[in-house]
């Protein structure tokens, strides 16, 4: 039976070859561009889920009252609190603490390699699924000098022959001082969203930075390992009434507790510090988008489907009087339809496997089809599946339905609701294509409002190298001689980054605050005296440091501050209090972007503390950027010898934050084109198909005088009615889920009504090509010989 199914749908394809491309390619297509995204999707979803303990890792996190009732969520925790709930709470197994990763140079004898780091302390590793190769991990806690580093560096020092000379050999660390390794750990899976070469003792780290015994301080982040049994929302009440009872205010802070691997992709929350989004609103989007195109090539294959079916009705007329039943019917048609789906599959993957090296590049992930995988099996079938019985469903019960006396007499003509469906299903087909168009014309306009919105601060042009010890004692001499060399404008110091600033304290106090602003975090920025010239920012009163002096009874600070501490329009000589001492306010910088586009200026203090502050910034002339960099490297030679040169450019690093707003942007454009051209497949499709079917009546209108004009938009019109219905529905869709993405950014683009206007045009555009070609054609056809061959 099913031999006899597979010859008969093949034959019956062949004879049909303009339809068999047609399905067969934009099946091909929809498949390839889906099953790409789908691993993308799939290869998010499951990042950080590969941990055996992954049920019990919780994040610390910290919610802050505002005003008006407005909780802000922190990641930032103190030690004493995950020490203490360790100690206090019997659901805590462990506590892990997280330091935040830092790139920096490593020296074994006369080699230098720049690598990712952290501390941490043992729990992290026995905790997480982080299998250690060689040496005993637990030697972090109790040796100071103790240093566990990764297979893949240990590669790099030692070769092949890491095993036998990784453990107990001397790393120095430019900024961090002498280590000595007694682990090896293996490399981190790319599903893995830590991805660290290095980790050092958190008790070294302490010991340097007293500070961080104090309640108050939250300049690390941490985790709990709990027992399988616990209540993980008493654990959070029990860690919080910790908390509150450790420190002072009448607004207490409060604590939440979020599973480690939820939060790669669920890290912003609400005003009420409840999920509200993060990195799950881009996997939604892709798999919608992955599934529209699928949904638009399956509606092509229903529509031709359909509408072919009127020249197979004498066929099904004599099947069903020699006895075929229903079933039997809608066997041979599905039948067919698999032998196409099988095809475009076929086709599909092959595209998809010389597609993924550009994708991986793409999207920065390691992608791969693994045939071992489950998933990935899950992922085919699934594909696989969805698309033959979405196509193959309808046609084959509307063809089996055809009663046997109509067929026989050659009745081709559809019911009317076999053709509203077709009609529907293009105007559903093309919402879809606009709605996607107008969505990447409005995220790629917010890209590039965000690229090249002003900031209130240079970023271009400036290069950063982490400042180290060494630089520090050797700055002077460094800025000298820098300023002194062709292609340097300006040299600084200043940290963490001016244009992401993770540093932030509520210890700023002022005359006239109330409870409700007990809370606000003001974020700090350390830097040199030079740095509001260096990075072209302009005072809007006072002065800042002078060159050459220490001031610690001094403040500067943003106009956002003065706005909330209500300092009045000359804030000049006012005094504040900043971590228990009394500050004059000396001047106040205009406001500039510290954080991303996604949240508002926040209030700042600026100290003048350049020995902290973290980054060497080097402004390039934007005319002589080679020889800029030329001079960097001589005077780095010249001055520090021993010590690599590294550099980033901070308008680098700021677009790294965007990353995924800009991979979205790209999808999106290859989305709506790959859309609308499957759409315009099927059209083509379609129109041919009608063109046919009307042969004698165009015949007899050119008898009759008309002209190719009026044929071309008779063929044309029924089809354009369609596609302005489309772009009636598609764009308050579009407008809907815009406005909702654009509300996560604080600043943002009004969403432009040119989008709608030229998603239309452009549809309508290509679509009068599409059956302009086949209309005029027709149009231009013999008369004679359509009225012969009817």
């Amino acid at each position: 039976m099913l031999k006899n199914y597979f010859k008969t749908a093949w034959r019956t394809l062949l004879k049909n070859k303009v339809y068999l491309f047609i399905n067969t390619i934009g099946l091909s297509i929809a498949i390839a561009v889906s099953f790409l995204m789908l691993l993308w999707v799939f290869d998010e979803s499951s990042m950080d889920k590969f941990h055996e303990k992954d049920d019990q890792i919780f994040l610390v996190k910290r919610t802050i009252p505002l005003e008006e009732g407005v909780l802000d969520v922190y990641s930032g925790i103190s030690y004493p609190l995950l020490k203490t709930a360790k100690e206090q709470l019997p659901e805590i197994e462990e506590y892990i603490t997280l330091g935040r990763t830092f790139e920096d140079n490593l020296r074994i004898k006369n080699t230098d390699f720049r690598a990712p780091g952290a501390f941490a302390n043992a729990a992290f590793f026995n905790s997480f699924s982080f299998p250690v190769l060689v040496g005993d991990i637990n030697a972090l806690d109790e040796k100071p000098e103790a240093i566990a580093i990764s297979e893949r560096l240990a590669q790099r020092f030692w070769g092949d022959d890491w095993p036998q000379k990784a453990l107990g050999s001397p790393i120095h660390i430019y900024d961090n001082g002498d280590f000595a390794v007694e682990a090896v750990y293996k490399n981190f899976p790319a599903q893995s969203s830590i991805q660290n070469d290095f980790y050092y003792g958190f008790q070294h780290h302490l010991s340097q930075n007293d500070w961080m015994l104090e309640w108050g301080n939250n300049g690390m982040q941490g985790a709990f390992l709990l027992r399988k049994d616990a209540d993980v929302a008493q654990v959070a009440k029990k860690t919080e009434k910790l908390f509150q009872e450790n420190i002072s205010g009448e607004f207490k802070e409060g604590i939440l507790i979020q599973k480690f691997s939820e939060n790669y992709l669920h890290n912003r929350f609400d005003e009420q510090a409840k999920v509200a989004g993060g990195r799950i609103e881009y996997v939604r989007i892709f798999t919608l988008a992955a599934i529209f195109l699928l949904i638009i090539s399956c509606i092509n294959f229903i529509n031709l489907s359909t509408a072919y079916a009127t020249k197979r009705s004498s066929e099904i007329g004599v099947r069903k009087v020699v006895g075929a039943k229903k079933n039997m019917l809608v066997g041979q048609f599905f039948m067919e339809t698999s032998i196409i789906t099988s095809l475009a599959f076929f086709m599909g993957l092959l595209i998809s496997v010389l597609l993924l090296p550009s994708i991986n590049t793409f999207t920065g992930k390691q992608l791969a089809i693994d045939i071992t995988s489950p998933q990935l099996w899950i992922i085919i079938f699934g594909v696989f599946a969805f698309t033959t019985l979405l196509s193959g469903a309808y046609p084959s019960l509307i063809i089996s339905s055809f009663k046997p006396i109509e067929a026989l007499k050659g009745a081709g003509k559809e019911q009317k609701n076999t053709i509203s469906l077709r009609k529907g299903l293009v105007v559903l087909q093309f919402s879809l294509s606009i709605l996607l168009i107008i969505s990447a014309l409005v995220i790629q306009n917010q890209i590039d409002y965000v690229n090249q919105k002003d900031l209130g601060i240079a970023k271009d042009h400036i290069i950063s190298i982490h400042q180290d010890q060494v630089i520090t004692e050797k700055y002077q001499a460094l800025k000298s001689e820098l300023t002194a060399s062709a292609g340097i404008e300006a040299v600084t110091l200043v940290g963490p980054s001016p244009l992401a600033t993770p540093a932030s304290s509520s210890g700023v106090s002022w005359p006239g605050k109330t409870q409700e602003q007990e809370n606000i975090e003001f974020t700090l920025l350390w830097t040199a005296h030079n740095f509001p010239s260096a990075f072209d920012i302009p005072l809007n009163q006072g002065d800042y440091y002078r060159e050459g002096s220490k001031d610690t009874l001094n403040l500067v600070v943003n106009q956002t501050a003065v706005d909330i501490m209500q300092l009045g329009e000359n804030p000049i000589g006012k005094t504040i209090q900043f971590w228990g001492a009394q500050r004059q306010i000396i001047g106040v910088l205009k406001d500039f972007h510290n954080r991303s586009l996604y949240e508002p200026i926040q209030p700042t203090v600026f100290l003048l503390e350049p020995e902290n502050a973290g980054e060497l910034m080097i402004k390039l002339d934007a005319a002589q950027t080679e020889e800029g960099l030329a001079s960097v490297k001589t005077v780095f030679e010249k001055v520090l010898p021993d010590t690599p040169l590294h550099y980033d450019f901070l308008d680098e690093e700021y677009a790294a934050n965007y990353r995924t707003e800009m991979l979205t942007a790209t999808l999106a454009r290859y989305f709506a084109m790959i859309s609308i051209l499957l759409s315009c497949l099927g059209l083509f499709g379609l129109a041919t198909f009608m063109a046919k079917q009307r042969t004698k009546e165009i015949g007899i209108r050119k008898v009759l005088g008309a002209s190719i004009n009026s044929i071309t938009f008779l063929i044309s019109k029924d089809f354009l009615k369609l596609i302005a219905l489309a772009i009636l529905i598609a764009s308050p869709l579009a407008y809907y889920f815009m406005s909702q993405w654009l509300d996560d950014f604080a600043y943002r683009i009004n969403i432009p009504v040119w989008a709608f206007g030229l998603a239309g045009a452009l549809t309508l555009l290509v679509t009068l090509m599409t059956i302009g070609f086949q209309a005029i054609k027709s149009a231009m056809a013999n008369p004679v010989n359509s009225l012969r061959t009817e």
